[in-house]
């Protein structure tokens, strides 16, 4: 079910080259790797598990939720009693979406191995008709399923979190954002990469930099 994803050499020296200051915590961290899912729906699936709590409550409640329904099995999650969904520790309206996600996967109604396919564009319009699907969801759907290269989130509050580290920003405006869209295109992925990293940080980088991370 599961793949790594490694930031590539090429990405590397690329974003070292156009970004001093992330190349410097590149240097520092090196290569970093991630974990995708390989089947969209049930990383679909997995993206509303992981909503909105923290990644130790996600491991909890993924792991009782796979337990019970390997692979995300859809009928067997449309066979089921709402209760058994809520049992694994999932809110009402996450049992809901799920439900849902389950029914368009079984009925066909959204394809989603034709996903690959498809401009972001297109994938966020399909995927956005399911409820509890956002940009978001899109966003990591289009990164650790669908491999794109280029993507990099806005709505991540750990990604402005690890913008805010790196380039000592108390607040990451739209604009600045986008000029690190631009900085780090085609490579915006692998970037986020260490964006996420860097959030992890207790203090901006350049106070850290002699520590070890």
């Amino acid at each position: 079910m599961k793949f790594e994803m490694r930031v590539t050499d090429e990405a590397m020296s690329y974003l070292s080259e156009k970004d001093p200051i992330l190349g410097k915590y590149i240097t520092t961290v090196g290569p970093l790797v991630r974990s995708g899912i390989k089947d969209p729906y049930i990383a679909t699936v997995d993206c509303i598990l992981s909503q909105q709590i923290s990644a130790k409550a996600y491991q909890t409640i993924a792991g009782r939720f796979y337990e019970k329904f390997k692979d995300a099995d859809p009928e067997l999650i449309l066979n089921s009693e709402f209760e058994e969904l809520r049992s694994v520790g999932l809110s009402t309206p996450k049992a809901n979406y799920i439900r849902g996600i389950a029914q368009a996967r079984l009925d066909k109604t959204v394809d989603f191995d034709g996903l690959h396919d498809l401009s972001f564009d297109e994938i966020k319009e399909i995927l956005t008709s399911l409820k509890g699907v956002g940009r978001w969801t899109v966003e990591m759907i289009c990164i650790f399923t669908l491999q794109r290269l280029d993507v990099m989130s806005y709505d991540d509050l750990a990604i402005r979190n690890g913008i805010k580290r790196l380039y000592h920003k108390k607040e990451v405006t739209k604009d600045f954002f986008n000029e690190l869209n631009e900085l780090y295109s085609p490579y915006q992925s692998y970037a986020s990469f260490y964006l996420w990293h860097a959030s992890q940080l207790k203090e901006d980088f350049e106070a850290v930099t002699n520590k070890q991370l």
